[in-house]
C-alpha cells in the first residue's frame, strides 16, 4: 500500500490525537457500561482507542475509518491486542456506517472531520446529530481543537479548511443546546500536544531521510511542511479539549 503522511506520522501512537490513551480510558469507565454493549468509533485513526475499547472494557467497537491504510492500522491493533473478533472496522465515511450501527451505547469521535456526514460542521448541527444516533441512555466521547482567543484571520481560515471549531465553553454549550448533560470537560496538557505534534513530525522527517526516492516523497513532504507550519504558528490560539457527554 502506498505511504501516507497518516501512516507514517501515526504509527507511533495508540492515539492520533494530542490526549493520552489514560485520560480517554479513564473517562470510558465512568460510563458504566456492561460488557458488550456497541460503541461506535468515528474516525479510529490509529486504532489504539478502538483496541483498548475492547480488550480493557469489553465493548463490541464499530471502528469507522475512510482512509484505507489507517483502517489496515486499526486492524492490525486489534489483532496484536488479541480483540480482533470484538473490533469490526469499517473502512467508510460515517453517514451511511452511522445510520446502519445506531442507536449506539458510546460514540467516540476524536479529531474526526465531519464525523456526523458531509457538510455537518458547526457545533450545533454535529451534536444534535450524533445524538440522534445514541442509545437513550447513551454516551458520546468527543475530543477536538479548541480556540484558546481569538485567532489571526488566515490561521482560522486554514484551520477551517477541515472543520469548524468552537472554544472550550462553545463545545459545552453546543453539547447542552444538543440535550447532552456534561459529564466531564477538560483541556488537553500542553505536553500532550507537543509530544503529539512534536512525535508525528519527526517521524514523518526520519521517514523521508530513509525514503527520499519514494514516489510518494514529494507529496509527504508537502503535507508535513504545511502541518508544522499550521501547527507552531497556531501555537498560542489552539489547544485539544476532550468531553464526556450523556444522553439521558
Amino acid at each position: 500500500m502506498t505511504p501516507t503522511y497518516h501512516s507514517i506520522a501515526y504509527a507511533g501512537f495508540e492515539v492520533a490525537n494530542p490526549v493520552t490513551l489514560d485520560a480517554i480510558s479513564a473517562l470510558v469507565a465512568r460510563t458504566g457500561l456492561p460488557k458488550n454493549a456497541v460503541a461506535v468509533d468515528i474516525g479510529a485513526g490509529a486504532g489504539g482507542v478502538s483496541a483498548a475499547l475492547a480488550r480493557d472494557a469489553g465493548l463490541k467497537v464499530k471502528a469507522i475509518e475512510r482512509y484505507p491504510d489507517m483502517a489496515e492500522m486499526i486492524r492490525a491493533r486489534a489483532e496484536a491486542a488479541g480483540v480482533a473478533d470484538r473490533v469490526e472496522v469499517i473502512a467508510e465515511g460515517s453517514a451511511t456506517a452511522l445510520d446502519r450501527f445506531a442507536p449506539a451505547d458510546l460514540i467516540v469521535a476524536l479529531g474526526s472531520t465531519e464525523p456526523a456526514g458531509p457538510g455537518l460542521r458547526s457545533a450545533d448541527a454535529i451534536f444534535t446529530a450524533l445524538a440522534s444516533k445514541l442509545a437513550s441512555p447513551g454516551w458520546l466521547l468527543w475530543g477536538d481543537l479548541t480556540w484558546r482567543g481569538e485567532p489571526p484571520e488566515p490561521l482560522r481560515r486554514i484551520i477551517g479548511a477541515t472543520g469548524d471549531y468552537a472554544g472550550h465553553e462553545g463545545w459545552q454549550v453546543a453539547a447542552t443546546a444538543a440535550g447532552l448533560e456534561i459529564v466531564s470537560a477538560e483541556i488537553a496538557p500542553d505536553a500532550d500536544w507537543d509530544t503529539f505534534f512534536g512525535g508525528a513530525d519527526a517521524r514523518v522527517r526520519d521517514w523521508l531521510a530513509a525514503n527520499p526516492d519514494d514516489p510518494a516523497a514529494p507529496s509527504i513532504l508537502k503535507r508535513a511542511d504545511l502541518s508544522k507550519a499550521t501547527f507552531d504558528f497556531g501555537r498560542e490560539w489552539l489547544s485539544f479539549g476532550l468531553y464526556l457527554f450523556h444522553k439521558r
